[in-house]
């Protein structure tokens, strides 16, 4: 057997190889999308499915969730979690991050220090890398961080081949990716807004709520001795309840 047959043979096994590995990944984004369309209380108006089939997120608008994919040895693990529980966002090339988003306010850089200082060595880890000097990427990666001890990262893949940065493949990929990381970006500061808007809500004090509750008691009597009619007393109880 020559060379340029073994060569024929090669190629051959390589594109029946690469044609498997398509089926595959298509029929995993098949199972994650029947199992999206039975999850209970949550309707994807976006949703991504990573190149390798394995991972994926969806989003739900309307109630402010997010659902996280899991491809994993033939089951798809489906975890929805709140907007608020996104703390961080970042865009992989081949291990090094060139952007990211972070939770900035008072609430959520607590619980990113909570993950941090947890113990947590994904927080780190997977895709963490020197920088390349060369031009070829092998992999764009989306990571998210979430609230959640167990399982803090979820990676979305969106380049899994190598490809020329400005080429076909690349281009194709990064603005996907970019596209999910500014979805993601929007939702963590609308969750930092609404923990400002929190910090700063006045809250009411012990006194106050004495002040109520010695109001109540006074207003009780006045209808036990017949001063308030029931109409009268559930009046001012209302108002007086609205007011504290």
């Amino acid at each position: 057997m020559d060379f340029s047959t073994i060569l024929i043979i090669a190629i051959i096994v390589g594109v029946f190889i690469g044609i498997g590995q398509i089926v595959a990944t298509s029929q995993k984004k098949k199972d994650i999308e029947a199992r999206l369309a039975e999850l209970g209380d949550f309707e994807s108006s976006q949703k991504v499915v990573g190149e390798d089939g394995e991972t994926g997120i969806a989003l739900d608008e309307q109630r402010k969730k997010v659902c996280l994919i899991k491809h994993n040895a033939g089951n798809v693990d489906l975890t929805v979690i709140s907007y608020r529980d996104l703390l961080a966002s970042e865009i992989y090339e081949d291990g090094m991050s060139i952007t990211k988003t972070s939770r900035v306010s008072q609430a959520g850089t607590a619980l990113v220090g909570g993950l941090l200082f947890g113990g947590v060595g994904a927080m780190v880890g997977g895709l963490t890398g020197k920088k390349s000097t060369s031009d070829k990427i092998k992999r764009i990666d989306l990571r998210l961080t979430v609230n959640r001890t167990q399982a803090p990262i979820h990676d979305v893949n969106f380049m899994n081949a190598e490809g020329k940065k400005g080429g076909l493949i690349y281009n194709a990929a990064m603005p996907k990716a970019r596209h999910w990381h500014g979805l993601i970006e929007v939702l963590i500061r609308r969750a930092d807004e609404d923990d400002r808007k929190e910090e700063n809500r006045p809250s009411v004090t012990i006194a106050e709520k004495h002040s109520v509750a010695d109001e109540l008691l006074k207003l009780a009597k006045l209808k036990e001795q017949g001063v308030l009619t029931d109409t009268e007393f559930a009046e001012q109880k209302a108002q007086l309840l609205s007011n504290g």
